[in-house]
């Protein structure tokens, strides 16, 4: 056995306390004098044994079966000016009846470490246990918890946590199985968790006595306890000293300086505690002054060497008694202490004490604060760094706790004794923007301790950034000599063209689940009266004519007295509703009703079919090939029936069809949950794109300005686009707002600076069927009746092929460069009277009609002609 605490010397017999102080583990070797170990002439075995059965004794007698109320505070009596002076016993809630002792306190004093042998300790050894306690001159300590991650199964006893409570240096007997072997070890604090647990080595730890750490406040100094060679007095395990090692820029540690005869007599002294002021050190003695008991000392250093120190001041009473008071530790405030003493009137042999308004250091100041994020409020492992201004000395250069983001910089007094004064505090982490070097002025006192907390709020983010890409206008190449207007000009140019466009008629009606009613968006007339004013030149989109269709239908059968149209009924088949040839028949006779009714065709000429999925059906087990197998499909071989709409007008439309956004998320990529761009003129939104791209893009996808049906701007009045990145949490952060410039160039431009420009015209086929680049007889009719004879030698002719946007967008790209080769071809095939002839598969990703709709999606199976012919005047 052990005996980790020094015992009531006044009580024992110089055998026990021999033997007491010799195994004391952690705490100290032996104090005993020469003259004592002489005199017993004892082996180990009788030492153990002898020591075994005082402490027995010594439990018996002093420790109650519960433990006594602490006496009421004894003020001080002495009249060297601390008559404030107040010690108290925490209390039962904190000591135990077990030893309780080695407190260690962080540098604000609201942290402690202490050594306890207390239930819940590892296989009955001394552990750290650790307390906390809201203010760091409150009694009140609470949490106390068992630090296990720095245990071991052996005794772990006195420890030194850093000023900022990342660092603890300790004792312990880990690792070794020599007698008296003890030995330094460190570990360092990430969050919560103390990893890296590491003999601190040599030239520190050696085969003997290393204990009692205690760490400067810059942690470049360690203080420890050893009976190592070059103690002061006989060089024998008992006599103790203090030392001092410093550490090197490499991490090194010196070779350890004895502190020299002021601070070691040839007897015992250990339990190091250097203030946060970095010169005031504490220690414990026993035999100074004919003193036999262990007392509590406190010294100033005055430099250069280790040995420099003044003379060491014995402690007032309270805090000194006729008991043993050692193991001390004193928060930066300086305006408390706590000890270990086994003085009557605590819980147990050894408990921790506290005194008030002890001797205090010399004052000092605490920088201290929290990294966090500025967005989230996550709190940051930051690479803190504060500078003196004056002197222009680094004084902290660490990592805050990368849970709590604290960090904690003890600024000593200068040598005036101020503290005060302006100080750089700056910060870096790897995913955030560097927190710039940040003046924190503190006024200048020398009156008192001080504790200034400054924060420092780091981003990782820069607003999100936007900008147009628009590709070079075809205007520029076409004309040889500019107009003033658009010289040096970037943005879009609007060319205002002679057009003939074909508007292809979908001979389809579609319904909606389970209904044999007309949707909302179908132009109706109410009665037949409406239909006098109507003519297909009012049709001004493809569209448009299809919105019109039941009404293009009736004029043209009107018109056309003896053709027959057949109303084919068709359900989608699958939902119960929908499966009924009912059905199917009922929205067939809804629209024959209509045509009767309203346009007074013979009831005759409409027969009605009705049949489940149509001929030709969607794929079924799409949402979208669910839509327009709702439909009903109107049949004619009749020419005049199903031709397409002819509008010859001008037009307006981009000379570059396509813009891209360049794009900054300005947010960290794993914070980001979805972004959008919204872009507007005149003040009004004009269009929005939910989906620019994946969220690691910087240039967006094409965005089609003819994405919009008949929207062109009609001014010359900038365009604007933002982009707003969405975070994970909700938030909404805007880009800034680009503009891009707008030109219109019109006809009456070319007239008047004398230009050259050119008609164009576009000639949709009629549609192709799903999936399908078959021409077909009646696309081949279009190009004859309404494109051949429109080419001219200098024409440049461009055949486009679109599709929906079902299927992949490899499978999409490659049908519609199908179905605008087969028409090249067959145009190849009649005619080589051309300029140029060139055909280009878009797939889906330039729709001419919205995909929402089923109408759009057939419209958008189409191959449109483009036949551009020089103006000749």
């Amino acid at each position: 056995m052990k005996v980790h605490a020094p015992l009531r010397f006044m009580r024992l017999t110089s055998v026990y306390f021999f033997a007491s102080l010799m195994l004391l583990f952690i705490a100290s070797p032996s104090v005993a004098t020469r003259s004592e170990v002489a005199k017993a002439k004892l082996t180990q075995e009788t030492i153990e044994k002898e020591a075994k059965k005082a402490v027995a004794e010594v439990h018996t007698e002093l420790i109650p079966l519960t433990p006594p109320i602490p006496p009421p505070p004894v003020p001080d009596s002495s009249t060297d000016g601390f008559k404030k002076l107040i010690v108290k016993n925490l209390g039962p809630n904190f000591n135990t009846s077990e030893y309780d002792f080695a407190p260690t306190v962080t540098a604000d004093g609201r942290t402690m470490f202490f050594v306890s042998k207390r239930d819940g300790s590892l296989k009955g050894v001394e552990d750290f246990w650790k307390s906390t306690s809201p203010e760091n001159d409150d009694t009140t300590w609470q949490h106390i918890i068992n630090e296990s991650l720095i245990n071991s199964e052996s005794n772990d006893g006195a420890a030194s946590i850093a000023a900022d409570g990342q660092t603890i240096y300790m004792a312990s007997q880990r690792n070794t199985t020599e007698r008296g072997d003890v030995n330094l070890w460190v570990a360092v604090l990430e969050g919560s968790t103390w990893k890296n647990v590491r003999e601190v080595g040599p030239p520190i730890n050696t085969t003997k006595w290393e204990s009692q750490p205690s760490i400067s406040p810059d942690g470049k100094k360690l203080f420890f306890a050893s009976n190592r060679k070059g103690k002061i007095g006989d060089d024998n395990d008992k006599n103790v000293d203090i030392f001092v090692s410093t550490q090197f820029a490499d991490g090194r540690w010196s070779e350890p300086e004895n502190l020299g005869p002021k601070i070691n007599v040839s007897d015992y002294d250990a339990s190091p505690f250097i203030s946060a002021d970095g010169t005031t050190m504490y220690f414990c003695s026993y035999g100074r002054d004919g003193k036999k008991d262990l007392d509590i000392y406190m010294t100033e250093y005055v430099g250069p060497t280790a040995q420099d120190w003044t003379e060491p001041r014995r402690l007032p009473e309270p805090i000194n008694s006729s008991a043993n008071d050692f193991f001390l530790t004193v928060p930066a405030s300086g305006n408390v202490m706590y000890f270990t003493s086994d003085r009557p009137g605590g819980s147990g042999t050894l408990d921790i004490w506290v005194a008030f308004n002890p001797p205090p250091p010399k004052a000092t100041l605490v920088l201290r604060g929290i990294a966090f994020d500025i967005n989230t409020n996550a709190k940051l492992a930051a690479n803190v760094v504060i500078i003196d201004e004056q002197t222009r000395d680094t004084l902290y250069n660490k990592q805050s706790n990368s849970e709590t983001g604290e960090y904690l910089c003890v600024i000593p007094a200068n040598a005036k004794g101020e503290c005060g004064g302006s100080y750089l505090v700056s910060a870096t982490e790897a995913g955030h923007f560097p927190y710039p070097q940040t003046r924190v002025v503190i006024p200048v006192r020398n009156d008192t301790s001080r504790i200034i907390t400054h924060d420092i709020p780091m981003n990782n983010e820069e607003p999100p950034v936007v900008q147009w890409i628009n590709s070079d206008p075809q205007l520029f190449k076409d004309l040889k000599v500019l107009p003033t207007k658009f010289q040096n000009f970037k943005g879009v140019v609007i060319r205002e063209k002679k057009t003939v466009e074909l508007f292809a008629l979908l001979p389809m009606v579609f319904f909606d689940e389970g209904s044999a009613s007309f949707s909302s968006r179908y132009v109706l007339f109410d009665n037949p009266s409406q239909t006098n004013g109507f003519s297909e030149d009012t049709i001004t989109s493809t569209l448009n004519g299809y919105y019109n269709y039941l009404n293009c239908l009736g004029l043209r059968m009107r018109k056309n007295g003896t053709v027959k149209v057949t109303l084919v009924g068709c359900n989608a088949m699958n939902v119960p509703a929908e499966k009924s040839t009912d059905l199917s028949r009922n929205r067939a006779e809804l629209i024959k009703k209509y045509l009767v009714d309203i346009w007074g065709i013979d009831a005759a000429r409409l027969p009605v079919e009705a049949r489940n999925l149509p001929e030709n059906s969607t794929l079924a087990t799409t949402v979208e090939g669910i839509e327009e197998n709702r439909r009903v499909e109107c049949k004619s071989d009749d020419w005049e029936i199903i031709k397409p709409i002819k509008r010859e007008e001008t037009i307006l439309r981009p000379d570059q069809p396509n813009v891209k956004f360049a794009m900054k998320n300005g947010l960290r990529i794993e914070n980001v949950a979805s972004r959008e761009l919204v872009i507007s003129h005149n003040g009004q939104e004009w269009a929005r794109i939910k989906d620019p791209g994946s969220l690691t893009d910087t240039v967006s996808a094409e965005w089609n300005w003819r994405s919009i049906a008949n929207k062109l701007p009609k001014d010359e009045t900038d365009m604007q686009v933002q982009l707003f990145v969405t975070d994970k949490s909700g938030r909404v952060v805007p880009s800034n707002i680009a503009n891009t410039g707008v030109r219109q160039f019109s006809i009456a431009d070319v007239v008047a600076e004398r230009l050259s420009d050119k008609t164009r015209e576009n000639y949709n086929l009629i549609l192709f069927k799903y999936n399908s680049s078959e021409m077909g007889k009646w696309n081949s009719k279009i190009l004859e009746e309404y494109v051949y004879d429109r080419i001219k030698p200098s024409s440049d002719i461009t055949v486009n092929g679109y599709t929906d946007i079902l299927g992949t967008d490899d499978y999409n790209k490659k049908l519609s460069q199908n179905r605008a080769d087969a028409t090249k071809r067959v145009i190849q095939q009649k005619t080589s009277k051309y300029q140029t002839l060139q055909s280009i598969g878009y797939g889906k990703t330039q729709p001419l009609y919205p995909n929402e709709v089923p109408e759009g999606r057939y419209y958008n199976r189409t191959v449109q002609v483009v036949v551009e012919t020089p103006i000749v005047e």
